[in-house]
Parts: C-alpha cells; sequence; structure tokens
C-alpha cells in the first residue's frame, strides 16, 4: 500500500483473537486494526516517566488499595500525554513510555513533551494532596531523535525502538524526583520556549561518552509561540500597516465596530504585523490594546486568548492570586462602569471575568451553561463600558486555533458593540478559510 500499510487477509486479531474478515482492516469483534503498519525510521521525541517512592506506599497500604491509586495516577498522566497530542507507548512497572511525533508527527514535538512533563509533574503534585500519597514523587526523562518504528513481530505491539529510548530511560534515572531532563536535541529543540538549568554532561549506565544534559524549569512562552523581542522593527509593511490603520481609523472616527484579519502562511510575521497595527493605533488614536493569543494544545482553559486580554485589561498576571486579582478587576470595572465599587452589578461583571480567567468562584457551582452565559455578559459589559470613555483594539493572533467558544465571543462583542469604537485585529493561518 502506498501509505506504508500493509493489508492483513483472513489473519486472526491480536487482541480479541477473533479471525478477521478477508479483505478487512478492524476487526468486526473488537474494532482494533487488522493492518500492520510497516518499520520506517522517524524523528521522534521520547518521555520516559517513572513513578519513585512505591515501594514506601506499598509498605504501608493495602496491596488493592496501592494498586487503585497507581492505576489512578497513570490514567491522569495518560491524560496529560493525550492532551499534548503524544502517544502512550508502553506502562514497563512504575513507568511509562511515551511518544511524540509518532505514529502522528508535529512541527514541535519536542516543545510538546517538555511540556507534557511539566504537567505530568503538576498533575502528580495535585493527586498527592487529594489522596494523601506523599511518598510518591515522578522523574522524567526526554530525549530526541531517529529511532525505528514499527511491530515487534513476537507480540505484534507497534513502539519504537533505538538508542534515543534508551537514552531517554537512562536521563530519567539521573534526574531528581520532581524533576524534567532532557537531552541535547531536545533542549535545542526548545530553548526558546522553555527555561532550563545545565546539568553538564553525565556518564550514563551502560553507554560510552558523556550525555549533556538539563533540568526543564518553565515554559517561558506559549504552545506554538516563541519569544521575541517587542522592539524589533517591523521592516517591508507600510502598505498592510497603512492598510490597517485606515481601517481602525474609520472604526474611531465613525464609532462603528470592524474586523481586520490578516492570513497568510506560517512564518510570514502575521502576528508581528497585527501588533504593530495595535501599537500605532494606541499612540494615534488613544485606544486601549487588549492581546490574546490563542494556543494549538494544551491550555485546559477555553476561554485562554479572552481571558488573556482581559488579564491585560485589568492588569492581573497570571501568578496574581484571587484576591489580587479581585481587587484589580474591581478597579477595573468601577473606572469603566463609573459606579461605586460595591455596586451590583460590578461585583457581577467582576465574578463573570474572573471566573473565565480560571479563579475559583461561585460561578464554578452553578450549572457550567449557566456560568458561561454570565461570564460572556460579563466581557460584553465591561467592554462595552470602556468603549464609552475611550476606543478598544483587540488584538487575537493565531485564530485557527481558536476554540468555537472564542470565535462566539469575538462574533458576540461586534454585535453588541457595533455602534461603539472597537475593532478586532487577528491573525490567522490560511486554514482558518478551510
Amino acid at each position: 500500500m502506498s501509505d506504508g500499510t500493509s493489508l492483513v487477509t483472513g489473519v486472526t486479531c491480536r487482541s480479541c483473537g477473533a479471525v478477521g474478515v478477508a479483505g478487512a482492516r478492524f476487526c468486526a469483534t473488537c474494532g482494533q486494526p487488522l493492518t500492520q503498519r510497516a518499520d520506517e525510521r522517524r524523528v521522534v521525541t521520547v518521555l520516559f516517566a517513572d513513578l519513585v517512592g512505591f515501594t514506601a506506599l506499598a509498605e504501608r497500604r493495602d496491596p488493592e488499595q496501592v494498586k487503585n491509586l497507581v492505576d489512578r495516577c497513570f490514567e491522569r498522566l495518560a491524560a496529560d500525554v493525550a492532551d499534548f497530542g503524544g502517544r502512550v507507548d508502553k506502562f514497563v512497572g512504575d513507568a511509562v513510555l511515551a511518544l511524540f511525533g509518532a505514529p502522528l508527527a508535529h512541527e514541535d514535538d519536542a516543545e510538546r513533551a517538555v511540556r507534557c512533563a511539566l504537567r505530568m509533574q503538576r498533575t502528580l503534585s495535585d493527586w498527592r494532596e487529594g489522596t494523601g500519597a506523599d511518598e510518591l514523587q515522578l522523574r522524567v526523562g526526554i530525549n530526541t531523535g531517529e529511532v525505528l518504528v514499527g511491530a515487534l513481530r513476537a507480540g505484534g505491539d507497534w513502539t519504537a525502538m533505538g538508542d534515543v529510548v534508551n537514552t531517554a530511560s537512562r536521563l530519567q534515572t539521573m534526574a531528581e524526583p520532581g524533576t524534567v531532563v532532557v537531552g541535547p536535541d531536545t533542549h535545542a529543540a526548545t530553548l526558546d520556549a522553555v527555561r532550563y538549568t545545565p546539568l553538564g554532561e553525565l556518564r550514563t549506565k551502560g553507554r560510552e561518552g558523556l550525555v549533556e544534559a538539563w533540568v526543564a524549569v518553565e515554559p517561558i512562552a506559549l504552545p506554538g509561540h516563541r519569544t521575541r523581542r517587542a522592539d524589533v522593527p517591523i521592516v517591508g509593511r507600510d502598505l498592510e500597516l497603512g492598510l490597517i490603520g485606515s481601517v481602525i481609523e474609520a472604526a474611531v472616527k465613525r464609532r462603528r465596530a470592524a474586523t481586520v484579519v490578516v492570513v497568510a502562511e506560517a512564518g510570514m510575521g502575521k502576528s508581528r504585523l497585527v501588533e504593530a497595527a495595535a501599537e500605532r493605533a494606541a499612540c494615534e488614536h488613544g485606544m486601549a490594546v487588549w492581546e490574546g493569543r490563542c494556543v494549538p494544545y494544551g491550555e485546559a482553559n477555553v476561554w485562554w486568548p479572552v481571558a488573556e486580554a482581559v488579564r491585560q485589561g485589568c492588569g492581573i498576571t497570571t501568578e496574581d492570586p484571587l484576591a489580587t486579582a479581585e481587587r484589580l478587576a474591581v478597579v477595573a470595572v468601577t473606572a469603566a462602569l463609573e459606579m461605586p465599587d460595591r455596586a451590583p452589578e460590578v461585583k457581577r461583571i467582576v465574578t463573570g471575568l474572573l471566573y473565565l480567567m480560571g479563579y475559583e468562584v461561585s460561578l464554578r457551582d452553578i450549572d457550567p451553561l449557566r456560568a458561561r452565559e454570565e461570564a460572556m455578559r460579563s466581557v460584553l459589559g465591561f467592554v462595552e463600558a470602556l468603549t464609552h470613555t475611550r476606543p478598544v483594539v483587540l488584538v487575537v493572533s493565531d485564530l485557527h486555533w481558536a476554540d468555537d467558544l472564542v470565535l462566539e465571543t469575538i462574533a458576540a462583542l461586534l454585535d453588541r458593540l457595533r455602534g461603539a469604537p472597537f475593532v478586532v485585529v487577528a491573525s490567522a493561518r490560511l486554514e482558518l478559510q478551510d
């Protein structure tokens, strides 16, 4: 077959033992594939995570209870792998081996793996608090390189083989509990997205020579984005800036909402262009600039780009605790509505804004659909009030990654504010048109 898959005819299903129908690609009994993918070389990022402290946990708990705890723990860790587009290859004792880049490849598989590992550490930490299994910690090793992927002839399971896998396992053994250690190729591929602490060259068991390694500390950019200097001038875009600027100027003068979407292939400077247009609008028209970036994976808050924009409008950072965020939101909303800070409308809008930013507020205790509607009302009310005193431009980068809820919010804003100086300037890849 041209796709690298060979059709298996009339064979026994490896999953359930039923005899496959001649010419069928999937088992009629259990639904598992009957096709056998040919071996191939792929560049893959391998994540090897090992639970430590299992022995200490087993010493003070019933074996059945321990098994249930560990099973639930691995379910959560496997869910993290899936969230970042990876695939759990196998569970080996108290460890999990996951692949990023096979069978499905992404341009940022190494970054996905590192972000996933950091998420797994947080997941385990939260899980420990809820179960009291304080003994359990996670060590993670990550390595990137060429492997052979295919089915093992004995068992038929699809897996990855090669030194890259072995090195990921060895890096895991060198990691301190609670940390993520990566090899040189993973580090090089993610340096602009993750902050690292160097470990230097390590000697790993069973391997000649030294392996340079780093500890992943935290992401320094959103998924799908890279850090860049804000003061880099934009060159050769005068025509495009002029066109966007004319739309913004008309919206401000006529007090009529408008939308500009810059569509181009990846790497063409779309995001920098819309940011530059917004910066110019702030200087020339005194516009309030709110910016939100859509992300391709890993962010559980579907409101993310809207929440990011609201945070900016209120002066709230992602590190601010609830009390600080609430205080800053009250200041921003009372100024926009020109109402006392104890007014019921102020409290309602502030609660909705805090909810969409991900804080634990009273809306989390009601029906999710009602909570979503209340959050939407809060955004609309806040932005509408703000446009009474100054024009607003909402910059949304990478709109092609936007959740339907984000698109719905933008549409609702444009409808509600059609008679106000409000402009949405967005960037998107060509697939948005599909």
